[in-house]
């Protein structure tokens, strides 16, 4: 596992705060994984639109429960 310091992209914060949004405590996960460049996190969120990067919304899903999902 590699991590790096480098300054992270505008769009990177973005996902990390939509994380953390969505939930407590994943905003570390998610950053965590867009150092670490074998998870490819960070090449996705470069190719990804920034208007389809924080879209969150709730559903209920056929167990009843409501969560908060990130994407689309």
């Amino acid at each position: 596992m590699t991590e790096d310091r480098r300054e992270l992209t505008p769009k990177e914060q973005q996902v990390i705060e939509a994380y953390e949004n969505a939930r407590p405590g994943l905003g570390a996960v998610a950053e965590t994984n867009i150092r670490n460049e074998d998870t490819g996190w960070s090449k996705i969120i470069e190719a990804t639109d920034e208007s389809e990067l924080t879209k969150t919304e709730e559903r209920t899903s056929r167990n009843s429960f409501m969560y908060r999902r990130i994407g689309g």
